[in-house]
């Protein structure tokens, strides 16, 4: 467990004794009381602070005297917020709501000790890495701040520096946290319910993530790979010499912030192209690459000569698997039809809707949503929100919307606010159109279909190849421990034969496979003779795989089980 030696440190049973204060100042001293956290505050202590609270009662709801109380409580409490701000699918979506108000503006600490940090990190004398180093940051959170700096070879560069001592802090906070959740779900009614504990855990991850900055510098090297040859998009290089996990240095763009609309409307920008480009970077992002920039805050982006847009700040990515991006392409498919059939059965592959869900009265209030956008022009449908709407329903429905769907759908929405303050008839949909057929029409590529096929093969054959090393151990643990293990099936000669005829057809199955993708190479090839222009051999090869496909499908269909 990773609380064990709370109540035996001075400092824990101090922060401990901080927590209960400011919950109780806000106005949760039930709550203080039901986990038994009251004996870490003497009693005067809590009717002063309990009082000083009663004459603001009725001001504040319950979510915003929470948000208030994680402010007081520090960045570890204003990080967690954020995190949950953005994942309505495990707490209220009223918290979540107003925890995105949740400001992470802190004091910046000083240049001496951000030097001081970089040289222990680096080890080199500041003066040997940077010809000029602004002792005034240019942004401060609760995490870093940074520091605009030139390099003794020239290279105008930001430096991320992490807070020091924010590591054991988080570390101390989020040991804490554990042991309160471990008090939520022990005491309180309904603790269960949220799974603070799991809550907990995840955050402890994002976290983790988020204080490595070599991990940041590595995701803004796949953004630049990724990007490579676009004209449109620039993305920093990172100075890796002078990277570790606690500093990131990368060149500095220079530019106009995209919110600065009236700025670069007279350096003579257009500002429909940058809208344009901006939203068809993204759609690259998501349906190209499946690895996008999951913090498009517009503070992000910088808008350089000739329309570019430049992209800083990848702390937070997302990723989309292969089937998720095609049940993404549909997706932005069929809003154009507004087909709710396509909607549910891309919500189903997209793992939002469980077995146990009543699939006919999500279909019911999906078209109830959608309908209203019936007869609307595309550009009066913001695919964000729909997205976002949607994601809602499948939530009000209890299903657990994986975390980078939520992230998607918040970053979309964003990325589509600004592209419309730039463009007002921009249409995301319609520009995703292009992206989305393209995606399928690969997908229905017989080149991937051969490589797919050839994964799923390799995936059984891992899967064949475990089974008697799995079943001797089976058999092994039988033995140690004495088990005596019975049949009592009547019909048991029956499923035998059952058994037979499953590894049967999938035998023929996987052999129908091998022919199709020998044949494939065969007719890459090229080699002579030909028929109709192909190789001879190929086309027999797909031939004979026709015909013992259609023989196994007839013998199945035959049999009535599908």
């Amino acid at each position: 467990m990773p609380f064990p030696w709370i109540k035996k440190t001075y400092h824990n049973i101090q922060r401990l004794r901080n927590i209960a204060n400011v919950l109780i100042k806000h106005g949760f001293g039930r709550i203080v009381d039901q986990l038994n956290l009251q004996r870490y505050i003497s009693f005067g202590k809590r009717l002063i602070t309990f009082k000083k609270y009663e004459t603001e009662r009725g001001v504040y709801t319950v979510p915003e005297r929470l948000r208030l109380a994680f402010e007081e409580l520090g960045p570890t409490f204003i990080k967690l917020g954020q995190v949950l701000s953005s994942r309505p699918d495990l707490i209220p979506y009223d918290f979540a709501n107003e925890f995105k108000k949740l400001q992470d503006a802190v004091p910046p600490f000083s240049a001496s000790v951000a030097k001081k940090h970089i040289e222990e990190e680096l080890h080199i004398p500041i003066h040997e890495i940077f010809s000029s180093f602004d002792d005034i940051p240019s942004a401060a959170a609760s995490i870093a701040q940074v520091h605009h700096a030139t390099l003794i070879t020239g290279e105008r560069v930001i430096v991320k520096v992490q807070r020091p001592g924010l590591r054991q802090m988080l570390d101390s906070d989020i040991s804490i946290l554990f042991y309160l959740a471990t008090l939520v779900e022990r005491y309180l009614p309904y603790g269960k319910l949220y799974n603070p504990t799991g809550i907990v855990e995840e955050f402890s991850k994002t976290i983790k993530r988020e204080l490595n900055f070599n991990l940041e510098g590595s995701n803004a090297a796949k953004f630049k790979t990724n990007f490579e040859g676009d004209d449109t998009v620039y993305i920093p290089d990172v100075y890796w010499e002078y990277t570790t996990k606690d500093i990131l240095t990368m060149e500095r763009i220079e530019g106009i912030p995209i919110y600065e609309i009236k700025r670069f409307e007279e350096a003579g920008y257009d500002k429909r192209l940058i809208a344009k480009n901006g939203i068809n970077a993204f759609l690259r992002q998501i349906l190209e690459f499946g690895f996008f920039h999951a913090d498009p805050h517009p503070g992000n982006f910088i808008i350089m000569e000739n329309n570019k847009i430049g992209i800083v700040d990848f702390g937070m990515i997302g990723r989309i698997d292969e089937d998720s991006m095609e049940s993404i392409a549909n997706t932005f498919l069929s809003f154009v039809e507004l087909d709710c059939n396509i909607l549910v059965r891309e919500y189903i592959r997209l793992g939002l809707l469980s077995e146990d869900i009543d699939v006919k009265a999500f279909k019911s209030d999906l078209r109830d949503l959608i309908e209203p956008y019936h007869g609307m022009a595309l550009r009066q449908v913001q695919a964000g929100k729909v997205f976002n709407d949607i994601l809602q329903l499948a939530i009000n429905y209890k299903a657990r919307v994986p975390n980078d769907l939520i992230l998607l759908g918040k970053t979309l929405l964003t990325i589509e606010g600004l592209a419309m303050e730039l463009d007002p008839d921009i249409t995301v949909i319609e520009e995703a159109k292009p992206f989305a057929k393209n995606l399928i029409r690969k997908r229905l590529s017989p080149a991937y279909q051969v490589t797919k096929v050839y994964r799923t093969i390799c995936d059984l054959s891992d899967v064949l190849k475990e089974i008697p090393g799995q079943f001797s151990h089976v058999l092994r643990k039988v033995m140690k421990d004495k088990l005596k293990i019975e049949f009592v099936h009547s019909g048991l000669d029956r499923l035998i034969r059952d058994m037979d005829k499953s590894s049967n057809r999938l035998s023929f199955a996987i052999i129908i496979s091998a022919i199709v993708i020998g044949s494939s190479v065969v007719m890459l090839s090229g080699k002579e003779p030909l028929l109709f222009g192909f190789p001879m051999i190929g086309v027999i090869g797909y031939i004979v795989a026709l015909v013992l496909g259609l023989w196994l499908a007839i013998s199945i269909l035959r049999s009535g089980r599908l």
